[in-house]
């Protein structure tokens, strides 16, 4: 039933695209984004990740427009409600509210998403025969489903281990606040810190809800929960975040002292020693405005505000990226092409391929850099170094990145000694947590399969192409869509017969009885044809007749 579905589906669309449509595509550029704003079948419940991504995708609209000479951008976000059915119902929605005669460049440049590798291969079942690309999360193997590489979280975990190195932890206490909807990577990460440090000796001890279990020692991967910091007293807690998390932490107060790793791209640039000796790391972790909008976001209940997640930044970062893909892939093309008409699909989706491959390779040298702060109990939560991530080099410098001493770093703004500067910088309080003692290695992780990957798999019930539906407007679209379809199909079916019986020529009607030669003929031979002698019958003889050669014993 699902692929009969699909067959109408894909049947209809060619169809309509050969029905005729507007004239006018419109000045801008359109991409539609599938994303899930409900996370369920029935779209009732919400996602905060989804409305985040919603609200962000409006805004980086706005900024690439504000910003942009060329072709403005008109965004257009789809819920697919978490399911395939909602995924082919927005791309559907897409399409068709695209208008199928503008499905090319510069009118219609392609859609961002679905989130997962099942929900877009259904889709681009049907998308890939209008030669519409895909901007994905995933790797595929079709052409028009190009995988945007996610800014990696690699650097969380080495910037991680290296302030443990400095700690001198020979054994620490792992824990993770996964999201309650399982949509952050804070399993992902965790799996990866444990494979790390396992790899340097370390003992990883896997927190698994119980107080007792907690060490003097423990890293703490996302927002900690309410009430985390009295489980535990005069530890030293670690907390590893991709957001900012200062104003949830300044106000606790507690015996632990609290360090605070988090990512912390401020400025175009950093600057230590008053030297710029850094490579240059953008400014994408701030989003001016986007938290009054996800927390008065029209989709929240009139009740309820909304709640903003500085754990899923780097979801909005992989959309920017999307969104500068289709545009840089756009101003590419047009400087050759000019775009005043239409442009060949297969043309557009190789410059949209090159961009990708362009910035997967940009990617890999990036630098990244996490800012370490330091709160000691009911002090404040203040700034002690900077550690910057590029490729495996891993570099921590000490202080608030503002010093302006030059004679730290030499007359060229190069360190004569990097190691040595940065132990004799170390601040007095970071020396006092330096642990002394060997540490457990007792219940010890020995595999970092002890903890889940998230996303490892998608759901199974992901795997049924079409459930059953009782949405009237989804079966009203697919009838109207599908009917043309369906005529077209039909009216082809018979202009082939029509074609196919005038080439064969009028055929004898079905009752006719046809006479035939029956006589003899000498075919390809002189041969005189075999005579088959025949045996005469003999008459009867009678048993008592004297003629008889027949003997009576014989008979």
């Amino acid at each position: 039933m699902g692929k009969l579905i699909a067959l109408i589906m894909i049947i209809g669309i060619i169809c309509a695209c050969t029905c005729g449509g507007r004239t006018e595509c419109g000045s801008h550029a359109q991409i539609s984004l599938l994303t899930s704003i409900h996370d369920d079948p029935t779209c009732r419940k919400l996602s905060a990740r989804g409305i985040l991504l919603y609200e962000a995708a409006k805004l980086l609209t706005e900024i690439h427009n504000n910003k942009t000479a060329g072709y403005d951008i008109e965004l257009s976000v789809l819920d697919t409600c978490g399911s395939i059915t909602g995924a082919l119902k927005a791309a559907m929605k897409a399409l068709v509210g695209a208008d199928t005669s503008c499905l090319q460049p510069p009118y219609y440049l392609g859609i961002i998403g679905p989130d997962t590798a099942t929900n877009a291969e259904a889709v681009h079942k049907i998308t890939s025969v209008l030669k519409v690309p895909h901007i994905v999360r995933r790797e595929s193997d079709s052409p028009y489903l190009h995988h945007l590489v996610k800014e990696s979280d690699s650097y969380l975990v080495q910037g991680t281990l290296k302030v443990v190195e400095e700690l001198k932890w020979k054994s620490f206490t792992l824990v993770v606040n996964a999201d309650e909807d399982g949509e952050d990577d804070s399993q992902n990460i965790a799996k990866r810190l444990t494979m790390g440090a396992i790899q340097r000796g370390l003992c990883v001890l896997i927190y698994d809800g119980d107080p007792d279990d907690l060490t003097t020692h423990i890293v703490h991967i996302g927002l900690p929960e309410e009430g985390f910091f009295a489980k535990s007293t005069n530890a030293t807690v670690l907390v590893i975040s991709e957001g900012r998390l200062e104003e949830h932490l300044k106000p606790i107060n507690s015996t632990n002292t609290i360090l605070l790793l988090e990512d912390s791209r401020i400025g175009n640039k950093w600057s230590i020693g008053g030297v710029n000796r850094l490579p240059p790391i953008y400014n994408r972790n701030e989003f001016p405005g986007l938290e009054a909008r996800v927390e008065k976001s029209k989709w929240w209940p009139s009740n309820e505000v909304g709640k903003y997640d500085t754990e899923e930044l780097r979801e909005i970062r992989w959309l920017e990226d999307a969104i500068k893909a289709y545009a840089k892939a756009l101003d590419t093309l047009c400087k050759k092409k000019k775009c005043k008409t239409v442009v060949n699909a297969v043309d557009w989706n190789n410059v949209l391929a090159n961009v990708v491959a362009e910035h997967a390779r940009e990617s890999q040298t990036a630098a990244a850099s996490l800012e370490l702060s330091m709160k000691v109990k009911t002090g404040e939560l203040q700034t002690i170094g900077t550690i910057v991530v590029q490729k495996t080099k891993v570099k921590l410098y000490w202080g608030d990145g503002d010093d302006d001493d030059d004679e730290k770093h030499g007359e060229n703004g190069k360190d004569d000694n990097d190691d040595d500067d940065d132990k004799e910088e170390m601040p007095k309080a970071f020396k006092k947590l330096i642990a002394k003692e060997k540490g457990t290695r007792t219940g010890c992780a020995t595999t970092p399969k002890e903890i889940k990957l998230l996303h490892e798999d998608d759901d199974e019930a992901a795997q049924i192409l079409v459930s059953e539906v009782d949405h009237t407007e989804w079966w009203t679209m697919v009838g109207t869509v599908s009917g043309v379809g369906v005529a077209m199909f039909v009216i082809g079916i018979l202009a082939v017969y029509v074609v196919y019986t005038n080439i064969r020529g009028p055929s004898a009607p079905k009752n006719a009885r046809i006479e035939r030669d029956t006589s003899l003929r000498r075919v390809g031979s002189d041969r005189e044809p075999p005579v088959r002698t025949q045996r005469h019958a003999r008459a009867m003889q009678r048993r008592d007749s004297n003629r008889s050669t027949v003997s009576e014993k014989s008979v």
